[in-house]
């Protein structure tokens, strides 16, 4: 953490009241949320039984976590965002193990081999499901769960006047990592499995970032994102479309038929519509894959709480009540009613019935966020690792000023498998 990062955190711990507490002071919680969610959590929060003080740490997460330079800027809890935090050798050593109810396949994500069964370190609070892509009634194929045809319907879609066949938030680097994910578990679900443990001596000619799959799977992302008229305003609109304008595109202005989004796109739709719109059915199809191959796993996101080791056990009894079932059953209600929270907590009520099926899916065949597990040149933000390189690919394929030719997609997709490879082989982020 640099100076001017932990002056940020500092000055966020100030105007939280940090200071003039009890003896023991307040229960320090860092998350990444801001707006409506931080509000949600801060709900939440009303009912412990403990004095809590909860600030946004936004991009500061990691750095607090791994190098605190004062003990008032160390949380004694923080719900982070990217599992790779949670496996990080150097932020491990500092976390407290922790009782979870989590399913196997959850708990497993952040169990690692060479530790003890019971030492997890972390559980989840909140997940996301990440595979599927959201439509007005009328506007999309019935049961589009075949890649070439999809790519096909919105080829023919685009000829039409109209609106057009998608919307995508191209400005969120995020959502270009969801449909490279979503795109590479059904070209090589295997292969995505270990994407994010490159071997000790690096990776072999032709495997990893290397191997065919990503090649093919960065081929019909070509394919699709250089359709003309396939997005509202074309690609250079859409490198400026952030996640909710892309769903308002949809669901709000009518500018495009269909939007492959998160569960969390729901809150969205729900508060953006008119009340004409409010009518109308919102619908939603599993991300198409490759004809004749397997179902792939269902692409998944989420946030784990963890507790630090210099909190004591009162990080650790925060974490655990967070994630209980009292809190699932009586306080996370107007939560997941509401949209955009999906918990694995079996004592939750149901979520709203347009998620009823994600929902279920969550209990199935899972893959979690391969970006969120990045490290070293791969890993990071806006403008860095992946994001930065997909980015870089949509504008080439996608926001040139006239469609690019065959030749021009080939180059676009060797030049990212040279930028992927090469950053694959950098270590890990300090």
């Amino acid at each position: 953490m640099n100076r001017r990062q932990a002056l940020t955190v500092l000055s966020g711990l100030a105007a939280a009241g940090l200071s003039g507490c009890d003896e023991e002071g307040p229960l320090r919680i860092a998350v990444v949320w801001s707006g409506w969610e931080l509000n949600r959590f801060r709900d939440i929060l009303k009912w412990y039984d403990r004095p809590t003080v909860v600030y946004s740490a936004g991009d500061n997460i990691a750095a607090l976590l791994k190098n605190p330079v004062a003990s008032a800027s160390t949380p004694d809890v923080a719900i982070v965002p990217r599992l790779e935090l949670v496996e990080d050798d150097d932020i491990r050593a500092r976390l407290k193990p922790l009782t979870s109810f989590d399913p196997l396949p959850w708990k497993n994500l952040v169990r690692q081999e060479q530790e003890p069964d019971t030492s997890l370190k972390g559980i989840w609070f909140k997940v996301a499901h990440k595979s599927r892509v959201w439509h007005r009634p009328g506007t999309a194929p019935a049961l589009p769960t075949d890649w070439a045809e999809w790519v096909k319907e919105c080829r023919i879609r685009a000829g039409r006047t109209g609106p057009r066949p998608l919307s995508i938030g191209a400005a969120d680097g995020w959502v270009l990592t969801d449909w490279f994910e979503n795109v590479l578990l059904g070209v090589d679900a295997e292969l995505y499995g270990r994407l994010h443990l490159p071997p000790p001596d690096g990776w072999r000619p032709g495997d990893g970032w290397g191997h065919e799959s990503v090649k093919e799977t960065l081929t019909r992302l070509a394919e699709l994102w250089s359709i003309p008229g396939l997005l509202p305003g074309g690609g250079r609109r859409a490198l400026i479309t952030q996640f909710h304008d892309s769903i308002l595109d949809v669901f709000r202005y009518g500018h495009a038929d269909m939007v492959a989004a998160p569960d969390f796109a729901w809150p969205v739709i729900k508060g953006y519509r008119t009340e004409e719109q409010e009518r109308e059915q919102v619908m939603s199809f599993r991300f198409p894959w490759p004809a004749g191959g397997e179902k792939p796993p269902v692409l998944v996101g989420g946030d784990v709480v963890v507790a630090l080791t210099a909190a004591g056990d009162r990080g650790k009894r925060f974490a655990e009540w967070l994630t209980g079932p009292d809190v699932a059953r009586n306080r996370l209600k107007d939560w997941i009613e509401a949209g955009g929270f999906l918990s694995l907590n079996e004592s939750a009520p149901l979520s709203h019935t347009a998620l009823d099926e994600l929902t279920t899916e969550l209990r199935g065949d899972i893959a979690f966020d391969l970006s969120d597990r990045l490290t070293g040149g791969l890993a990071g933000g806006d403008g860095r690792g992946l994001w930065r390189v997909l980015t870089e690919f949509f504008t080439v394929v996608a926001a040139g000023g006239r469609p690019p030719r065959p030749e021009q997609l080939k180059r676009a997709v060797d030049d990212a498998m040279g930028m992927l490879t090469a950053l694959s082989g950098t270590g890990r982020t300090s």
